[in-house]
Order: C-alpha cells, then structure tokens, then sequence
C-alpha cells in the first residue's frame, strides 16, 4: 500500500472527498512549502486566477523556488481552462511565466481542467509514488526550515491566513509574539485583515486551552 498523499489543511475540502472517493489514502494537515507531498514529489496547487494574481504580485517564482528547494521534484499543477488565459488583461505574461518556470526555475507545469481532474491526476501520481521514490533513492526528508519560514508556519496555522497574509502580519509586527499580542484593532490596520479574521486570531490567541476539560467533559 503506498504512503498517504499529504494534503495541506487550507485546501479545499472538497478536493478531500473527491481524493477518498478515488481511493486515495490522505494525510490532511499543515505543510510548507506546496500543497500536497507525494514521497519525494512536493506539489503546488493553482487555479488559474490565483496563477496570475500569484504573477502580479511577484511571490510565483520565490514559490517555484520555495518548492524546488524543499523537495527532489517539484511540480505545479495549474487548473482551470486554458482557454480563460486569452480574457486576462497580459496573456502573454502568463505563456511566459510558464516558459520560466518550465525551462529557467526547473518546475514542471501540469495542467488540469477543473477540480475533478486535479483529483484524479493525484491519485495517479499517489499510485506511481514507489516508482518515483525508487528513481530519487532513499524517502524524501524535506529541508529544515529557515526562522523565518518556521515563524510564517506558525502564522498560517490560524484559519485563513495563507502565505502573503501571514507575512504581512510578521512584517507589520515584527515577530510571532506581535502578532499573538495584537488587538483587533490593531489587526485590521493589516492590509486583507478583515473583522472577522481579526477576531478569530484574538480568540484563539487569547482563549485558555480547552483540550484537557474537554476531554474530561465527554467523560
């Protein structure tokens, strides 16, 4: 039987069932870089209009980069029709970037046409995964991470912060235990912090851990 396919805890859930459905094994919690881990191979995940707002605002290729260094073989996989490409405002820009990430920064790019595919492109990946592992030697042990990325790790574990957001977070507090001790006031002077978020990172950072008294509870 092979490894679980890890899967991120941001990605969608419905991407969990439709991967259960197709039998695969899955290990859903936190990982950094990528989205899912399959033995050796590390792979991002990017609907076609997070591919380009990722473009725009210059953070594609530092997350090629990210993945390429963590794991033996990267691999993005876009999703969405490619045919849209040609309703952006600079297609050419998104043909180039995939030219980049193909030939300069080493990433292959597969394509899928919606979530279904995506599904079923990683159960076949999930499947071939001994194959893979045998070509690369022995399993594949991620590189530790910098400070800096162990304090986004940390960050991105509150619902709904992902990448950019927990970096400006760092950026505008200036550490972990800034962030932890900011109001709610103060959080939404963060560029994409909405009330909602803002209140859910208070609340956990400020309430007392239940996980004792709940486990007496159901006692």
């Amino acid at each position: 039987m092979p490894a679980p396919l890890v899967m991120d805890s941001n990605e969608p859930e419905d991407i969990l069932e439709r991967l259960r459905a197709l039998g695969v094994d899955v290990e859903r919690r936190k990982i950094a870089p990528g989205d899912y881990v399959v033995g050796p191979i590390g792979i991002e995940r990017k609907a076609l209009p997070d591919f380009f707002a990722s473009l725009v605002k210059k953070r594609l290729f530092e997350q090629a980069r990210r993945l390429r260094d963590a794991y033996p073989q990267p691999l993005v996989v876009l999703e969405g029709d490619l045919q849209e490409i040609s309703t952006f405002r600079h297609p050419q820009a998104i043909l180039g970037a995939l030219v980049a990430l193909e030939v300069t920064e080493r990433v292959p790019v597969l394509t899928t046409a919606d979530k279904d595919q995506t599904a079923l492109l990683l159960s076949v990946i999930w499947r071939r995964q001994d194959k893979e592992a045998a070509a690369y030697g022995l399993r594949h042990k991620p590189k530790e991470m910098s400070l800096g990325q162990r304090q986004q790790f940390l960050i991105e574990g509150f619902p709904n912060v992902g990448e950019t957001l927990a970096r400006n977070l760092l950026e505008h507090f200036g550490s972990v235990r800034g962030v932890l001790n900011a109001s709610e006031e103060e959080l939404l002077r963060v560029p994409k912090i909405g009330e909602r978020k803002a209140a859910e990172i208070v609340r956990l950072a400020t309430s007392a851990y239940e996980g004792r008294q709940a486990r007496l509870d159901d006692v």
